[in-house]
C-alpha cells in the first residue's frame, strides 16, 4: 500500500491524490501499477489532463491566481506568506 511508504514520515493519510500535466511515461507506469492496487487506491489517485478539471473539482475560489491556466480567484497564497516573506 503506497500509505505505508508516510508512516513515520508525514503525519498525513492520503484521501486523493492529484496528477496535472502528466508526462506520458507516468500514465503508462499508472496502467501497470493499476493492475497490483485495490479499488480503493486505484479510485483515489487521479490523473488529469488539463489544469482547469481543477476548478471543477475544487472551485475557483481555493485555486491561487496565477496558478499555470488556470483563472484562479485565492488572492492570498498562505506558503509564500507563511515561509518566503521577508
Amino acid at each position: 500500500k503506497m500509505d505505508r511508504f508516510t508512516i513515520g514520515v508525514l503525519p498525513v493519510k492520503m484521501k486523493n491524490m492529484y496528477c496535472t500535466d502528466c508526462a506520458r511515461w507516468v500514465k503508462i507506469m499508472m496502467k501497470i501499477f493499476g493492475m497490483f492496487m485495490s479499488k480503493k487506491m486505484k479510485k483515489r489517485i487521479k490523473l488529469l489532463d488539463d489544469r482547469k478539471e481543477l476548478v471543477d473539482i475544487f472551485g475557483k475560489e481555493v485555486i491561487p491566481k496565477g496558478f499555470g491556466n488556470v483563472e484562479g480567484s485565492f488572492a492570498v497564497d498562505p506558503m509564500k506568506e507563511e515561509y518566503f516573506s521577508s
